[in-house]
């Protein structure tokens, strides 16, 4: 007679971040590699050992990796999605970077200057965004609420900000910029 009884899990299971994205993610110890399933980068198991946490069971890991994404979260977005931004990071070698004529800080403010880089950084990050996005990062940002909609207003006049045709509400920057 066969037995139905459920086994425990007990696999370990390493919980790490993402060092270009930081999206968290789950892998057994016994892997040899893992690939970051938000930016692509890949990683040796055995270098994540020591910078990761280590959790018995799948059910624990996926609770684990829940838990952290949630706590680096806004709040009012927690439930919606994986667009977590830690605007603090370095920007990544393979990753676009703000170029700006001699000159030009003189002729723009500082919000201007702020909204362009926050820009090219939503757009390293998940290459196409939602505003609500754009609006909260330059809240974090230190841009008032009032002067978005004028900088959003600029930058696609400018054609740095493209809305998508198919998506409305998804917007990218100009290959051109």
């Amino acid at each position: 007679m066969e037995e139905n009884a459920f086994k425990k899990d007990i696999t370990p299971y390493l919980i790490f971040a993402c060092k270009r994205c930081q999206q968290y993610s789950y892998v057994k110890t016994t892997q040899k590699t893992k690939k970051c399933l938000r930016c692509g980068h890949s990683y040796q198991v055995k270098e994540l050992l020591k910078e990761g946490e280590i959790v018995s069971g799948i059910s624990n890991a996926v609770d684990a990796v829940t838990r952290k994404q949630n706590e680096l979260s806004v709040p009012e977005f927690r439930s919606q999605g994986d667009f977590v931004i830690n605007t603090s990071d370095k920007i990544p070698k393979k990753q676009t970077l703000l170029y700006l004529p001699k000159g030009d800080f003189k002729k723009r403010n500082e919000a201007d200057v702020k909204f362009k880089a926050l820009l090219y950084n939503l757009s390293n990050l998940y290459g196409k965004f939602p505003r609500y996005m754009i609006e909260i990062m330059a809240e974090n940002s230190g841009i008032s609420g009032e002067e978005i909609p004028r900088l959003i207003e600029i930058f696609e006049k400018q054609g740095i900000l493209v809305q998508l045709k198919d998506d409305g509400f998804y917007y990218q920057i100009s290959r051109e910029h």
